[in-house]
């Protein structure tokens, strides 16, 4: 029995350095090829006793320092899935419900009677997406350190026509996050990053990850970067260079690679939630235009692998968190930079591995 369990322990550890010998190959081809100044991976399948975590390319370009799995940055969207459980969390304690409508909390906004909460988690409310517009965008790059409020970003999408009649399609929109922020703060009286703290990052020891309330990253962190046009003449460290509170409780969070895996399991699993809630959370829809093929109530699903997670753009940086529970095998990816697609790279790297183990 020994030896049979010893034959197999060399196979399995043999077909990892396999996979991993291949990880590195594709992942540092992309680096190569992309332009990206630098990327954090880290992949763990637990069954398999298989553990990836790499820094590569740089984390400071006028430094040349590498990036470090510790450090922390920006998480853009993946904000999102912070916002959505607070807002599941509220509906279980009977504050509001899936089916209230917007009209509940802001009566004047156009349409209000015809939006409902559970539009705002999937995105099939067909309100405007804020960030789109032309002179907010003005707006942001004249007034860097502009204190941006809820409301603000919700008279911009009332003052533009809907994409479509709410719940006939799904586009995804920033606006449907903040209308949520806007919920959860008049139920609880709290700033959205006081209730995401209080109800999970501490109850799950998230001791990586915060709400900014200024523009400043802690010592310890990679910086994001974007050109001018494309990935010609040289970067522009745009890391502490716009106010936070510019994407809300849509995209403001900061977090580094550990927390977020940590995270993305729980948010699968449902460990802030009860079983019910959880089930509403993850019926999907269709979610055309997106990296994923599905999205739930603030979760998406890729088919092909199929993961569990989320993606984030912001100013640069750009990433893919998911969670595959066929495998039971975890994944986080980050770029700091907008110029290529994280979840491109996930693709490959989980093809990779379900050929060499299945």
């Amino acid at each position: 029995m020994f030896l049979i369990s010893c034959d197999k322990n060399n196979e399995t550890e043999s077909i990892n350095n396999e996979i991993i010998t291949e990880w590195e190959n594709v992942s540092d081809s992309v680096l190569t090829n992309s332009g990206i100044p630098g990327m954090i991976i880290g992949i763990w399948a637990p069954d398999r006793n298989l553990s990836w975590v790499v820094g590569k390319g740089t984390a400071n370009v006028s430094t040349g320092e590498k990036p470090d799995p510790s450090m922390k940055y920006r998480i853009a969207s993946i904000t999102k899935t912070f916002t959505y459980t607070v807002l599941l969390q509220l509906i279980e304690e009977g504050k509001l419900s899936l089916s209230d409508k917007l009209s509940k909390f802001l009566p004047d906004f156009p349409e209000a009677d015809n939006v409902s909460v559970r539009m705002l988690c999937n995105h099939t409310s067909g309100i405007y997406d804020f960030s789109t517009s032309p002179g907010y965008n003005e707006q942001v790059m004249s007034d860097m350190l502009k204190k941006w409020n809820n409301l603000e970003f919700i008279d911009i999408a009332a003052d533009n026509p809907y994409y479509f009649s709410p719940g006939t399609a799904f586009k995804y929109s920033n606006s449907n996050t903040i209308l949520a922020s806007y919920i959860i703060e008049k139920l609880t009286e709290h700033a959205i990053g006081d209730e995401i703290k209080q109800r999970i990052l501490t109850p799950l020891n998230l001791t990586n990850t915060f709400y900014p309330t200024d523009r400043m990253m802690p010592t310890l962190f990679i910086h994001g970067y974007e050109w001018d046009s494309e990935t010609t003449g040289d970067p522009i460290d745009v890391s502490e260079l716009l106010d936070p509170s510019f994407s809300g409780g849509a995209g403001s969070m900061v977090s580094n690679i550990y927390d977020l895996k940590s995270w993305v399991e729980h948010l699968y699993k449902g460990t802030l939630l009860k079983p019910e809630t959880q089930v509403l959370r993850m019926e999907t829809i269709p979610a055309p235009g997106e990296d994923c093929e599905e999205y739930g109530l603030g979760i998406m699903y890729k088919t092909d692998p199929p993961m569990w997670g989320h993606t984030g753009t912001i100013y640069g940086y750009k990433h893919w968190m998911g969670y595959c529970p066929s495998e039971n095998l975890t994944m986080v990816i980050s770029y700091n930079c907008t110029t290529s697609k994280p979840m491109e790279l996930a693709n490959r790297l989980l093809r990779i591995y379900n050929r060499e183990t299945n």
